[in-house]
């Protein structure tokens, strides 16, 4: 164990190494220190790097503005590829087999793409149902606590007044 913190936690490959117990503390420490420090700087620089409520607003604003735009190309694509293959099996003399084949290639890749884009579009959906609904559902929860609240205070005044009722006839 000794030799895997020297090893990982100081600067050398364990060649090098102290050989009193202070020698071995300091090291010890300055490996956890230095862990430490990294775990702190990552956790600022994570903290930093996150994104506010009103950037995530924009953001998925932004992405579904161009899954959209996505959308309606490959929606066009389907229906060109549809049309394509229209035309090149009714509306010709002679069928040419490998141009519908490369058609229906083209047409099946389009609503793979157009499948993929409506699948992105309900993850974004969810993410931004998840930011929204969260405040939501505080302010709900809020209101019914509160409610619950004041319909307890109304019945303890209703059951001090019924005893007050009670006492009076006895």
């Amino acid at each position: 164990m000794w030799l895997i913190a020297i090893t990982f936690l100081s600067v050398g490959f364990g060649d090098i190494v102290p050989n009193t117990y202070c020698g071995r503390g300091i090291a010890v420490s300055t490996g956890i220190m230095g862990a430490g420090c990294t775990a702190l700087l990552v956790a600022v620089v994570s903290r930093k790097l996150e994104l506010t409520r009103a950037e995530k607003h924009v953001h998925n604003f932004m992405m579904d503005t161009q899954l959209t735009k996505r959308l309606k190309n490959a929606a066009a694509n389907v229906l060109r590829e549809t049309w394509l293959i229209y035309k090149h099996t009714r509306l010709v003399k002679r069928v040419n087999p490998g141009r519908v084949r490369t058609h229906q290639r083209k047409f099946l890749l389009a609503i793979y793409a157009l499948r993929k884009v409506k699948m992105d579009q309900r993850k974004l959906m969810d993410n931004a149902n998840t930011i929204t609904d969260m405040a939501k559902t505080q302010n709900t929860v809020y209101e019914i606590v509160s409610d619950m609240s004041s319909r307890q205070d109304a019945v303890e005044e209703r059951l001090s007044s019924l005893e007050d009722k009670l006492q009076g006839l006895q």
